[in-house]
């Protein structure tokens, strides 16, 4: 249920899904409901040769906003939803928010550096929040990497979660496979080092008092 005390504790996962949803409003309010490849692109869409040609590096982060239909944006904002308050509660508001900047700038970085070294993706726009949502599913693995007890009934219906989308994303041709990796492996590792520094941080001072 929104409310202002929820957007209080939540001040990430509200603003995502605001920018998200404005976002879609925009671009419908100038193309329609559901936009094609070029105009996802004009919308901020990201395609690694015209990234690598026009030097819009901005497109790195402003596809993560941008959808392509009305149930594109539906499902990514209530997995969004449904998995981000839970992360961001666990990890905290300040932290949290590098977690999401490195899925973001991962899910469509990663892809980029493979075009640039293989060329791979070239004739390709991709957009939305759902490799943000990778990002965040990645960053509840490494939350249960520190605290296996606590989280392993989420992290066992989860990995079945990751599995089936995993799945999804590689028999669907236009479902951007390489962006929900990408988007998974920058959220783990970020929240990972997170967790580790805080770790040591910790146990040194335990072991100083």
């Amino acid at each position: 249920r929104i409310s202002m005390n929820n957007i209080k504790k939540y001040p990430v996962t509200y603003t995502l899904l605001a920018l998200c949803i404005m976002t879609y409003i925009a671009t419908t309010l100038l193309f329609s409901i559901d936009m094609n490849a070029m105009q996802g692109l004009a919308a901020g869409g990201f395609n690694p040769y015209y990234v690598h040609v026009t030097h819009q590096y901005y497109r790195l982060i402003t596809a993560n906003f941008i959808h392509f239909g009305l149930m594109h944006i539906v499902v990514n904002c209530y997995s969004l939803f449904d998995l981000s308050c839970f992360a961001e509660y666990l990890i905290g508001t300040k932290k949290y928010i590098i977690v999401i900047l490195t899925s973001m700038l991962s899910t469509t970085g990663l892809p980029y550096i493979a075009y640039l070294l293989f060329g791979t993706g070239a004739h390709t726009v991709s957009g939305g929040v759902s490799g943000v949502i990778f990002g965040i599913i990645g960053a509840i693995g490494a939350l249960y990497l520190f605290f296996p007890s606590q989280l392993r009934d989420i992290a066992r219906s989860l990995g079945m979660n990751v599995l089936l989308m995993l799945f999804i994303s590689f028999v669907v041709p236009t479902i951007s496979l390489s962006g929900h990796v990408s988007g998974l492996i920058g959220g783990f590792v970020s929240a990972y080092i997170i967790l580790y520094i805080n770790k040591r941080k910790r146990e040194k001072f335990l072991h100083s008092s």
